[in-house]
């Protein structure tokens, strides 16, 4: 800044002045610190460095599971400091249980079409739908039980199928392998999802929607086991078809379920 420099020659050729007292040394010493420039202390937040660190965790929970999971090799792939690491996260777990929440709560976009099936049924709102998908532990109450469980099923439709989908398949076999390491990773990216759901098929049994006799746990255990095995069995080669009819598989996979446990929305 110039401010400086020029305070600095003024108070050199008042020294020299026959008008100069020793009075206004001190103010002209006071100019000069008013405005010399502050610098800020460390470096800014790296706003990317969670993103980064989340990426970077899946994607080598994905490759080499629990025990090729270290945080030095996350450190290292996100490009970030290890101590930056440990700020936020105390250990791998935690990290980890923080990037498969952060991934299952993700907006995933519908298709123009949106998953209706080919049953006949209405289709959903996919505007609520989307919203349903991006905020799981709060279920619209606009949103109908076929609608809720429709995008449910294609949010885990393209967790499977996409960048992490091989983390979140390994979540699965890990968490039963290391159960007690895993507690909060099951609580974070499992347990507290599936509540939220089952309480969803609960209040369709309170409203009246489903008959007092259906079942929340099986309903889910085939919505979700049905998404699961469609897409786990399913070679490399046939991946893309899978991906294209994902749409129509979901909507009439709900449509059977919910038939079978007697669905019948209100006033329909």
């Amino acid at each position: 800044m110039s401010e400086a420099p020029a305070t600095a020659s003024a108070a050199e050729s008042t020294e020299g002045s026959p008008t100069a007292g020793p009075e206004s040394t001190p103010e002209v010493v006071q100019a000069a610190e008013t405005t010399a420039p502050t610098r800020g202390r460390g470096r800014p937040r790296d706003p990317q460095l969670e993103e980064r660190a989340h990426r970077a965790t899946l994607e080598i929970f994905g490759e080499k599971g629990w025990n090729g999971l270290t945080m030095d090799e996350v450190a290292a792939r996100a490009r970030v400091g290890k101590s930056s690491l440990y700020l936020r996260w105390p250990d791998k777990a935690t990290l980890l249980a923080a990037a498969l929440r952060a991934i299952q709560l993700e907006d995933v976009p519908l298709t123009t079409d949106g998953p209706t099936g080919t049953s006949g049924d209405a289709g959903p709102d996919h505007d609520a739908a989307a919203a349903a998908a991006d905020q799981p532990e709060s279920a619209p109450a606009e949103l109908s039980l076929r609608d809720y469980l429709v995008a449910h099923a294609r949010r885990r439709g393209e967790l499977y199928l996409g960048e992490h989908g091989l983390a979140m398949l390994r979540l699965y076999a890990e968490a039963r392998a290391h159960e007690e390491i895993f507690a909060e990773v099951r609580e974070e990216a499992i347990s507290r999802f599936v509540r939220e759901e089952r309480r969803r098929v609960e209040a369709a049994v309170r409203d009246g929607d489903l008959p007092p006799t259906a079942s929340p746990m099986r309903i889910l255990d085939a919505v979700e086991g049905a998404i699961f095995m469609h897409i786990l069995v399913t070679p490399p080669e046939l991946v893309a078809r899978v991906r294209r009819g994902l749409d129509a598989y979901i909507g009439d996979m709900v449509d059977d379920q919910l038939r079978a446990a007697g669905f019948s929305p209100r006033g329909s």
